[in-house]
């Protein structure tokens, strides 16, 4: 049987883009001066049509072609590829039934071809274009079979997305289907289980926007440009969508002040029997619309990216599980909503965007189809990748994201590393998937019950890019249906994550770890949004029913390159149609005008900002990404007065009778820790304390909370990753044998004591996969983690934990080389291979211990590492270091790592208290506390440890501030007996 996963983990400036062929309505012209401002009226028709809100946009005459349209050609639905005439799974749940019935669903080989509709321009002549060819193709090829079948008595539901029939009858009927000339599959209809886990509470939001907005910068795109979703529809195909969830419910299409209509907005083909009203009894569906359009929810100020947007929803997979009628009938709905009734089908009713966290193991392509008539009409589908990445194996991509028409989101986490469930490409024909990346861990989003909970997983990582586009459609209406072009703003704005995993150099971007990197709203629809300078418009516009409206439009003659005709367009976007707008404005030259100039600057790192400049009372003018403005203004005095968001403003008066720069310091509305330690070195006797008082300033305009404490830090490290590395020579050494995953049948006796973690040991514990323990264990852990880890046992040293394979080639030995050092060798040993390669890379490294307790991690030969991998020390999740890994690499050949054993620095290093809230324009003193405690016999001094300040100053969420001790020896020792591990 398939199985389809939703896909959940659980862990605890301006481009002018092509716009479509529009006809003109009236246009409008002005004529002003160099260096002034006009405004006309531009009436906005409404004859024959309902009230409606329309929204108003700046565009140029003569847009820039972004991208290359693919070459005219047929566009044809696919067919399933299975194994058939009647599948193997049909002819299983035939030969199962006790009454020999099962339901089946029989494709036609004749599916249509969409590219006449691809191709037209206007939204809803397209979405009806598509419909209609697609419903009339099924209707002429299917009538004979259906006219047959209702002759014999039965009953067939027919589908029109995908040229298929459904019905449900026995084994001599699904061969003598299966003999007819037009059909091409006779197939199960499957029951797919879904794994949508378990839902986490998290921490408040602290008024916050959700972690997974503020790393895209969706909350900057919302406050700087007013870009919020307005006027785009969003939809998932899901476990269903609670509407009274508070996150959600103003943002269904359904609601509105005077009252609910599910009618178009709502699709149950799964439920038994139906639900009228959207519900969710599974949470998974609520949680990823969430992501795309929530609103304020759990002490969230917003939970997702495109709040504006409205949402409706299709319930595929009600309990668990989903079949495929209802995934073909939900795809189906989606392109023509229908009313509760299931009658009066609307196209231009269908959503914008789809987003689909849900998916199929391997490269099964029986969703080729949906996805192709989606595409066809418009509609922008996103599609998790998958968490096959758990198994740490790349070509772990699934369906339907790893399609060549499909767009597939990894996840990634806080810190814009790729989380390890996400799955890997290439597909298993060479394509690089994912396509982009985009939060996925521990994203907090709504629920059900009103609460807010986290769920981790690509689930989480596809309504991100789902509601970036969103974003994108609706700061350029223009860019609605042109998905070819939505596609290259969204990965060429992506932030690159170059990684050497799967199959690439480290530089490659796209690769099959990030795709083109992970998605950033901000810059996507920095690209997206046309700004011409000169034109100034109001954002929407009420029009009523049957009527008109007047506009103001305003001419701004200080924002132009000089005298001249200059064009451009207004586009009037209502419900779902373009209407373009001609605008002609003249410039006349005008003497006693110069231009001012200048930028807008952070205060405290002196980067630019972006903001907008008043110069009196005409419109603003918007700076560039840098911070830089130019305006041309008549000779005389003025006051400019700055603004950008989470800034103070700035006002500066400025006299212009010749060319003249005005820059703007600007301060930021946060705080702002300054700190300037002495350094931090103490000798003390045993038992001494010392407290070194250290100033926390706030410089900033709110107040500073300040938190100490003092991470693990056991080792000391020494020339990390410091090249020219030599090996020790043990091919004098028999080689031992170890299978994959594999423990060394015998503890390696050093022949000395040497101290791990605080614990002297004279015996150590080898896996195959590149690690060794102080604890007898049984489990080679063969997936590796970034280090701390609680996957390994405690006290566990890692010079390079990955799956490897000694059984299939290299060796390893090891030896006591000499009475204090100990040597573990692997030589040239293969990662593990479902299908051994011998041209696969191989890996040599050794782990050196020395009886003074220093440890070295010695490389020879590394290339191209595998997809997971890590190395450093580990005594438990907590407590460790981690010195590379898959997520954070390094350079490995030919390097070396010496680390020292030191007790624990909060033995001796410390703040009381640990924690201190300073007021805005205020210092306040931190004591930094050093005790002489800790000493150890084998590692004397000096310890080395961190304070480690976290604040809510966004700048410098944490700084660390290093010191050292040496601590004497106690007066009186005794000794005990030392149990040795």
């Amino acid at each position: 049987m398939r199985r389809y996963w939703l896909w959940l983990v659980l862990l605890a400036g301006s481009l002018a883009f092509s716009a479509r062929a529009l006809p003109n309505s009236a246009g409008v012209t002005a004529s002003a001066p160099l260096g002034s401002v006009t405004t006309a009226l531009v009436t906005i028709d409404n004859s024959g049509q309902p009230a409606t809100t329309a929204r108003l946009y700046e565009a140029w005459d003569t847009p820039t072609q972004l991208t290359a349209q693919p070459a005219p050609g047929p566009l044809r639905v696919a067919l399933p590829a299975e194994a058939g005439p009647i599948t193997p799974e049909l002819r299983s749940e035939l030969a199962a039934a006790r009454d020999g019935q099962a339901d089946m669903i029989v494709y036609l080989a004749d599916q249509a071809d969409l590219s006449s509709a691809a191709g037209i321009a206007d939204w809803n002549a397209r979405g009806a274009a598509v419909v209609d060819i697609l419903q009339q193709h099924a209707e002429q090829t299917q009538a004979p079979l259906l006219e047959q079948l209702r002759q014999a008595g039965l009953t067939a539901r027919s589908y029109w997305i995908v040229n298929a029939v459904m019905l449900k009858g026995d084994r001599a009927l699904a061969e003598s289907l299966a003999a007819r000339p037009e059909v091409a599959l006779v197939a199960a209809n499957s029951q797919h289980a879904l794994d949508v886990g378990t839902a986490m509470p998290g921490l408040s939001g602290s008024n916050l926007p959700a972690w997974g907005l503020s790393r895209i910068e969706a909350p900057s795109v919302w406050d700087d440009w007013g870009v919020r979703g307005a006027g785009i529809t969003v939809a998932n195909l899901d476990t269903g969508v609670a509407f009274t969830q508070t996150a959600l419910l103003e943002r269904y299409r359904g609601w509105s002040p005077s009252g609910v209509s599910h009618d178009y907005n709502w699709y149950d083909p799964a439920g038994a029997p139906p639900s009228l009203v959207p519900i969710d009894q599974a949470g998974h569906g609520t949680h990823t619309m969430g992501i795309m359009v929530g609103g304020a929810a759990g002490g969230y100020s917003a939970l997702g990216v495109a709040p504006d947007a409205r949402w409706i929803a299709v319930r595929g997979c009600p309990d668990g599980f989903c079949s495929d009628a209802a995934l073909m009938a939900g795809a189906q709905w989606l392109l023509a909503p229908t009313d509760l009734a299931g009658h009066n089908p609307r196209p231009d009713l269908r959503p914008n965007v789809i987003n689909n966290s849900w998916g199929q193991p391997g490269d099964n392509n029986w969703y080729t189809g949906y996805v192709t008539a989606w595409n066809a009409a418009g509609i922008f589908s996103a599609f998790a990748i998958g968490n096959g990445g758990l198994f740490g194996t790349c070509q772990s991509t699934d369906a339907p994201g790893n399609y060549a028409n499909s767009f597939a989101v990894g996840a990634t986490d806080a810190n814009d590393l790729f989380a390890p469930f996400s799955s890997l490409g290439p597909t298993r024909d060479g394509r690089i998937k994912p396509d982009i990346s985009a939060p996925g861990v521990a994203v907090p989003s709504s629920w059900p019950d009103g609460s807010v909970q986290f769920l981790s997983g690509t689930s989480m990582a596809a309504p991100h890019v789902a509601g970036v586009v969103a974003l994108l459609w609706s700061a350029n209406p223009t860019l609605i249906g042109d998905l070819a072009t939505t596609e290259r703003v969204l990965t060429s704005t992506a932030v690159a994550r170059p990684t050497s995993e799967c199959g690439h150099p480290g530089s490659t971007v796209p690769n099959n770890v990030y795709g083109w990197g992970r998605v950033d709203a901000r810059q996507a629809v920095q690209q997206a949004r046309v700004v011409v300078p000169w034109l100034a418009l109001p954002p929407s516009v009420a029009l009523p029913a049957n009527g008109s409206q007047p506009v103001t439009v305003t001419f701004d003659g200080r924002q132009v390159s000089g005298p001249g005709t200059f064009t451009a367009r207004i586009l009037v976007s209502r419900s779902g149609s373009l209407t373009a707008i001609p605008v002609s404005f003249d410039v006349q030259p005008s003497t006693n005008t110069a231009k001012l100039s200048g930028r807008l600057v952070d205060l405290w790192h002196g980067a630019g900002v972006y903001g907008r400049i008043r110069v009196g009372d005409g419109p603003a003018v918007e700076s560039d990404t840098g911070g830089y403005y130019t305006v041309t203004l008549p000779y005389g005095s003025y006051v400019l007065t700055a603004t950008a968001t989470g800034y103070f403003s700035a006002t500066a008066p400025v006299s212009v009778t010749a060319p003249v720069a005005s820059d703007f310091i600007l301060k930021p509305d946060l705080p702002h820790i300054e700190l300037s330690p002495p350094p931090i070195s103490a000798t003390l006797r045993f038992g001494q304390r010392q407290t070194v008082p250290i100033t926390v300033s706030n410089d900033g305009t709110q107040p500073l909370s300040v938190t100490a404490s003092v991470p693990p830090l056991d080792w000391v490290v020494d020339g990390a990753s410091v090249p020219g590395a030599s090996l020790y020579d043990l091919s004098s050494t028999k080689p031992v044998s170890l299978a994959d995953d594999e423990i060394y049948t015998e503890p390696l006796q050093l022949g000395f004591e040497v101290p791990i973690y605080g614990v002297l040991t004279n015996r150590l514990y080898l896996s195959s996969n590149g690690w060794v323990t102080t604890q007898k264990t049984t489990g080679s852990e063969p997936f590796a983690n970034c280090l701390p880890s609680g996957s390994l046992p405690p006290g566990s040293l890692a010079p390079f934990w990955a799956d490897l394979d000694p059984s299939v080639g290299g060796k390893v030995r090891f030896a006591q080389v000499s009475p204090d050092t100990f040597v573990v060798s692997f030589e040239q040993v293969p990662p593990w291979r479902e299908v051994p390669d011998p041209t696969a890379a191989t890996y040599t490294f050794q782990l050196v211990i020395h009886a003074s307790g220093e440890i070295e991690f010695r490389y020879g030969a590394m290339p191209d590492l595998p997809i997971r991998w890590s190395v450093g020390a580990s005594f438990d999740e907590n407590r460790g270091q981690r010195l590379a890994c898959f997520t954070a690499p390094a350079v490995l050949s030919g390097t070396v790592w010496s680390l020292h054993n030191q007790p624990a620095p909060n033995l001796w290093l410390g703040s009381s208290p640990d924690g201190l809230s300073v007021a805005p324009g205020q210092s306040a003193s931190l004591p930094l506390m050093l005790a002489g405690y800790g000493y150890v016999a084998w590692h004397p001094g000096p310890f080395t440890g961190i304070l480690r300040l976290t604040t809510n100053d966004p700048g410098q969420a944490t700084v660390d501030i290093t010191a050292t001790a040496s601590v004497g020896a106690p007066s009186h020792q005794e000794s005990l007996p030392v149990i040795l591990h």
